[in-house]
């Protein structure tokens, strides 16, 4: 009897939080999770603040419809970079160059080509500029679109991308633009406020954002060196900063938050009024302000084929 005691008060502990119904069920307790239960349970763990969000989320994911936004940008990303790799002769340089020439990369003498300021993230400078951007990719933006959706995940890696161009426009005019720095330090800025916003429930939160943001600051102290130091052709690094204020402001946006205090609302209206006046004056620049006439960094196009020579 007393080990049927046990068992009964075991099962009336672990049946208010809703892991078994009877005792009946009790051997649930005792088998091993699965290998998606626990990949499920590691990324509520990251990602959601509250423990009656992470239950309830454990218990309703079934991984359908399955984060493509992300795999599907990866991938991407992954063909573009192959095809001018085998365009190159099959060889990847570890740095650049830059294919200035493709109709991808934005130029700012091609900015009337608004294609050019979203298809600019597919393109990358080197295998080591698209590892380090795939690796934070995959790491922050599979579990964000896993929990918030792949609506809203893309929403924030779009308004990165778009952010970073717009800005790279304005504050640094003269430069090309590659990579997927942009929408990658969108996530990352999203990942991170909502870290902030739940700072006292999130797991390891201080050690979080310390490795985030040294990450971020070598990364960015990197781009900068390369601006300064390299000949040509020249890469602005105001995406990556510019990104992750459009990560953040949109992250308070479209995100799903655990609660909505009162000030959390005011910061809503503040994110979304500063993420449109810097829109909306950048595309306002950019329509108004004179064309770029030609590229100091630029190889002077070749003279034109004539007949018999």
């Amino acid at each position: 009897m007393s080990g049927k005691r046990t068992r009964s008060y075991r099962c009336a502990v672990h049946q208010r939080d809703r892991e078994v119904s009877s005792e009946n069920d009790f051997h649930l307790l005792l088998e091993d999770p699965t290998l998606f239960a626990r990949m499920v349970h590691l990324v509520a763990m990251e990602v959601l603040p509250e423990e009656r969000d992470r239950k309830y989320y454990q218990e309703r994911y079934t991984c359908c419809p399955p984060p493509l936004f992300i795999i599907c940008v990866t991938l991407l990303e992954l063909g573009v970079f192959a095809w001018y790799a085998w365009g190159a002769g099959g060889v990847a340089a570890a740095a650049g160059p830059v294919p200035v020439d493709s109709p991808l990369v934005y130029r700012p003498d091609r900015r009337r080509e608004l294609w050019r300021f979203l298809t600019y993230s597919v393109v990358h400078a080197g295998w080591l500029h698209l590892a380090f951007n795939l690796l934070v990719q995959l790491a922050v933006g599979l579990p964000l679109e896993m929990v918030h959706g792949a609506v809203r995940c893309g929403a924030v890696y779009l308004a990165g991308v778009l952010g970073g161009s717009l800005a790279a426009s304005v504050l640094d005019p003269d430069v090309c633009l590659a990579g997927a720095s942009g929408g990658v330090y969108a996530l990352l800025a999203a990942h991170l406020a909502n870290a902030l916003l739940n700072f006292h429930a999130m797991r390891y939160g201080a050690v979080r954002l310390v490795a985030a943001l040294a990450v971020a600051s070598c990364d960015v102290g990197f781009a900068v060196h390369a601006r300064y130091t390299k000949e040509a052709p020249p890469v602005s690094y105001a995406a990556h900063v510019a990104g992750a204020l459009a990560g953040l402001t949109i992250g308070l946006l479209v995100l799903k938050h655990a609660q909505q205090r009162l000030w959390e609302r005011l910061l809503w209206w503040a994110a979304l009024g500063a993420y449109a006046a810097c829109t909306l004056f950048a595309v306002l620049y950019n329509i108004f302000s004179g064309p770029v006439d030609e590229l100091h960094y630029m190889p002077p196009d070749p003279p034109p084929d004539v007949a018999g020579f």
